[in-house]
């Protein structure tokens, strides 16, 4: 199903290909020592970067106290962790599609803290889909459709197998 090459300095480049409902779908993540850069498109560009970077939840407990082991296991054990999703490029007005790839940097960057919870470095994703007509989602400001959220769930978690196996490598 992909294609993965690696390269190891002086940046950790991990590529892998697949297809997602029949059309082609490259991923690529780029281990900076500041950061997590991913790039997923089908379009063989992307329209849009987004940083997604981890709250702390602690911060807005003053009293209390967290040893570096309990914070782990608390990441570790929660599918739920902070994030906070900002538009770098791209379109980050409040259509579906925007909305669907804050979604999808959210899922991902979650995803990754539950893997390496003490991995904390931010994920710059650039994000490039082919979104088909029956999702229902309109690039535009004005559309008053509802968009198929069950239908994106299905390419998000396809999207997210392909950076795991990124990950993986």
């Amino acid at each position: 199903m992909a294609d993965v090459s690696q390269s190891p300095f002086p940046v950790s480049v991990k590529v892998v290909a697949g297809v997602i409902h029949n059309v082609h779908a490259d991923v690529a993540v780029l281990g900076f020592s500041n950061c997590v850069v991913a790039i997923v498109t089908q379009l063989a560009s992307v329209g849009s970067i987004i940083q997604a970077v981890g709250t702390s939840s602690a911060a807005s407990n003053q009293d209390a106290l967290y040893d570096a082991q309990s914070t782990v296991e608390q990441l570790a054990s929660s599918a739920d962790i902070p994030v906070e999703v900002k538009f770098v490029l791209g379109n980050s007005s409040t259509t579906a599609a925007s909305s669907l790839y804050q979604v999808l940097a959210t899922h991902i960057y979650q995803h990754r803290r539950e893997q390496d919870p003490l991995d904390d470095r931010p994920l710059i994703i650039g994000i490039g889909l082919e979104l088909p007509r029956e999702y229902k989602i309109s690039l535009l400001d004005d559309d008053a459709g509802q968009p198929d959220l069950g239908a994106f769930m299905l390419t998000m978690s396809a999207i997210a197998a392909l950076v795991d196996e990124c990950y993986a490598q």
